[in-house]
């Protein structure tokens, strides 16, 4: 398979939360994003060394980590995600406050949309689309 250079991933996450929750963020993200990419995930099965040792592909696309200040920049951008109708994937608190899905569904029925509070947003999509959505986020540093 030909590798697709109009495409990326961009995870936009809060750098005001616990690096602990910054790390399970991106890795949840990542991990949701690449499963629902299925086969245009990677271009091939491996990498081979000259003495034919296989190394697993990663990602076909870049993936661009940008930081975000607040719950309410994600809300805003989570909005303009939703109307752009791109593939996503949002991380919020409930996420990791329960390890039950049936619990995390409960506490989420209990809340507006507008009450959820984000720790990351990921988006896939053309790059000129991503970038765009993306635009006022720094890069993580």
């Amino acid at each position: 398979m030909q590798q697709d250079f109009e495409k990326r991933i961009i995870l936009v996450v809060r750098n005001d939360i616990e690096p602990w929750q910054i790390a399970n963020t991106i890795a949840h993200v990542s991990a949701y994003l690449g499963n629902q990419l299925k086969e245009t995930f990677g271009t091939g099965a491996f990498f081979s060394t000259k003495d034919r040792v296989n190394h697993p592909r990663n990602s076909q696309y870049p993936i661009i980590i940008k930081r975000a200040k607040s719950n309410e920049q994600l809300q805003n951008l989570m909005q303009k995600v939703r109307e752009a109708d791109v593939l996503y994937h949002g991380f919020i608190r409930e996420m990791i406050e329960h390890t039950d899905d049936a619990d995390l569904q409960k506490s989420l029925e209990k809340k507006e949309d507008d009450e959820v509070e984000y720790f990351g947003l990921g988006i896939f999509s053309s790059n000129e689309t991503v970038n765009k959505l993306t635009k006022k986020f720094g890069l993580w540093t």
